[in-house]
């Protein structure tokens, strides 16, 4: 189907059906909305409503991702990869209807786990508080005392690991005068000292003066009872905040009944959110509400019809003006060709002057991946994924093209697996030599070994790689044929396709033996191209000179370019042989111990290995070979695509697809 012809559309509603109106876009899912500037015309600042909308968006992930944390929701394994559920629209309204409900429901939720945190840091501070008792464990006074009637008592700590005696010492060198104090150490460690102090009461001001000089720091916060009964408290008011928290947990665990809706609710703001944010490229008078934007053509009246009959609106319908306006592009193709629009996208977009390339790429792009992956045994995995993720899983939209992607990736490479024997590289040969008891193993290759036989496959990659060159010339002369540029369709074209198929038959009898007649053809072949290059190349320039100038240049840029792009495809040889060559190595490891487990684990171990690095240099090096090679002979891109207004959601989907979507 390609690339969709888009009408450009303007409505005008009467204000009070806005909101309504906006619903029904979402819900069809089939315009883009661009920006209105006329200035004479009110604009909507949404900032604010979308904030606020955003907050309670978090606030519902919030809620139920602590539903996961503390509620048993038991999931199947394919769920934990796919979370999206089916509702229909009927019940997506229904559900928006609670909102403000379900709203609440998040705010209990996150109540309750605020109380928990609170409760968290208390016993976090009961737990130091009970650390810090026990190296006073043996003290049988509080430590908050601090004189009797007749004594003043300093309690605290040093830094520092201290004797009794070493304390009196040091305290008589620093103030003879304190010739009547007593020390008592409570406990002592290689970086602190626990110790009492007491003197007479006339002395207390002195004494407390010389132990600061000293390092001894005094506590500032203390219970009012012995250590040993302030950590029996510490540890009894743990055990309360821990039953607390149970308690909490217990309640929030009671919320888990709301866990679908609450999903559903993130899903829901964040639609709204969008809604808003798009409302911002509309306008207004005092009575009117004014939308332009983009339509697929083929529902452009369907969609005109239907509001004009629903809403107090009108709606007119225009060609889009490509010349002067950034249209956007709209590209719908079948499951083969769709798989392979995220590669294209990640190049650019294709603009509205070029062809999809996405068709003609995509037999390609899977015939490349397969070679280069070229294992039977790893398309197979392939295969078998992607037919889960479709239909267990049932993934939508850029994942089922995706899924769509790798299952043809995956058909590609059993075929070509096939063709060369790789089953988990010689896996069976391996087993039933090693295993067995074969004498000789079984070729199971169905067209040649790439291992014994790589400058013929070298050859044939060479091959692929020009009719994937002149299958992009094509797409250009067919572009330059439609843009009624006939002279540069055969000059920008006819001249490079005889050239290379010249180049080619003569580049041949470099690898293998070529019969000296076809070599002959082959020269005169490339002649008559190289001729035709420097006839054509220069056409722009007005004089003689400036024509062959050109011509020659053009032929230098052709030669040398052409050979560099068809070497570039021996990366499918390369890719083909490291596959195999690491699954075999693989194997002859696994089977060298004589041991069916050994080989068993081995084996496992190491082709999951092997297929994880392989499919990332398959896709990396298939892509380029689109980018660089094919893209390059025909493809502008920079386009900007056709970006529909509609529900967004991550964890439902809605059954009833509309039928404009």
């Amino acid at each position: 189907m390609a690339k969709i012809k888009l009408q450009r559309f303007e409505i005008v509603a009467l204000l009070s059906e806005s909101k309504r109106l906006m619903d029904y876009l979402q819900k069809t899912g089939a315009v883009q909305l661009e920006n209105v500037s006329e200035e004479e015309l009110t604009k909507y600042s949404t900032e604010q409503i979308v904030a606020q909308l955003e907050k309670k968006r978090d606030m519902a992930q919030q809620a139920f991702r602590l539903l996961e944390k503390y509620c048993s929701l038991k999931k199947g394994f394919l769920e934990s990869f796919s979370d999206c559920k089916e509702i229909d629209y009927n019940d997506y309204k229904l559900l928006s209807e609670k909102s403000e409900e379900l709203t609440s429901v998040c705010r209990e939720i996150l109540s309750l786990e605020t109380r928990i945190e609170e409760i968290k840091t208390e016993i976090s501070n009961q737990n130091t508080l009970c650390d810090y008792y026990v190296p006073w464990s043996d003290l049988d006074i509080p430590m908050s005392c601090r004189r009797t009637l007749t004594t003043s008592l300093f309690i605290g700590t040093f830094p520092e690991e201290y004797t009794k005696q070493q304390l009196l010492d040091m305290i008589a060198e620093k103030n003879p005068e304190l010739d009547d104090v007593e020390v008592e150490i409570v406990s002592h460690e290689k970086m602190l000292t626990c110790a009492v102090f007491m003197c007479h009461i006339s002395h207390g001001t002195l004494l407390e003066a010389t132990l600061r000089e000293m390092g001894f720091n005094i506590p500032d916060k203390v219970a009012p009872k012995p250590p040993m009964a302030a950590a029996q408290d510490c540890r009894r008011a743990v055990s309360e905040g821990e039953a607390r928290i149970r308690e909490l947990e217990k309640e929030i665990q009671k919320y888990g009944k709301y866990y679908d809706d609450l999903r559903f609710l993130s899903d829901y703001y964040t639609s709204q959110a969008e809604k808003y944010t798009v409302v911002e490229n509309a306008a207004s008078t005092q009575m009117t509400f004014y939308i332009r934007g983009y339509i697929p053509k083929r529902i452009g009246e369907d969609i005109k019809f239907e509001i004009e009959n629903s809403f107090k609106a009108q709606m007119e319908l225009s060609e889009p003006d490509y010349e002067n306006d950034d249209v956007p592009v709209l590209i719908e193709n079948p499951s083969f060709a769709a798989g392979v629009e995220s590669i294209t996208n990640m190049y650019s977009p294709p603009s509205n002057h070029d062809v999809d390339p996405n068709p003609v790429m995509s037999f390609f792009f899977y015939a490349f991946f397969g070679l280069m992956l070229s294992d039977a045994g790893y398309g197979i995995l392939l295969v078998i994924f992607a037919l889960v993720a479709k239909f267990k899983l049932k993934v939508t939209g850029n994942m089922k093209k995706t899924a769509d992607m790798v299952l043809y990736c995956g058909c590609s490479t059993v075929f070509w697996g096939a063709l060369f024997g790789g089953w988990f590289g010689d896996a069976i040969p391996t087993i039933c030599t090693a295993f067995l008891g074969f004498e000789t193993a079984p070729d199971l290759a169905i067209w040649m070994n790439p291992m014994n036989n790589s400058i013929k496959l070298l050859l044939y990659c060479f091959l692929f790689g020009i009719i994937h060159l002149f299958a992009g010339l094509a797409m250009r002369f067919f572009m330059l044929m439609r843009d009624k540029n006939y002279i540069g369709a055969f000059c920008d074209t006819i001249p490079v396709v005889v050239f290379v198929i010249g180049f080619a038959i003569v580049g041949t009898g470099f690898f293998t033996y070529v019969d000296p007649a076809v070599k002959s053809v082959g020269v005169k072949i490339l002649a008559v191209g190289a001729a035709l290059i420097v006839l054509t190349a220069g056409r722009s320039s007005k004089n003689i000179l400036g024509k062959l100038g050109g011509g020659l240049y053009g032929l230098y840029n052709t030669a040398s370019g052409y050979l560099g792009d068809i070497l570039s495809y021996s990366r499918l040889l390369a890719l083909s042989l490291v596959t195999g060559v690491i699954a075999n190595v693989i194997n002859l490891l696994g089977a060298m111990m004589g041991n069916i487990f050994f080989f068993a684990v081995v084996f496992l171990l190491g082709h999951t290995v092997n297929i994880a690095i392989n499919l990332i240099g398959t896709y990396v090096h298939t892509s380029r070979l689109q980018y660089v090679e094919f893209f390059s002979k025909f493809y502008e891109g920079s386009g900007r695509t056709f970006t529909p207004f509609r529900i967004k959601s991550k964890f439902f989907s809605i059954k009833e697809e509309n039928k404009y979507g």
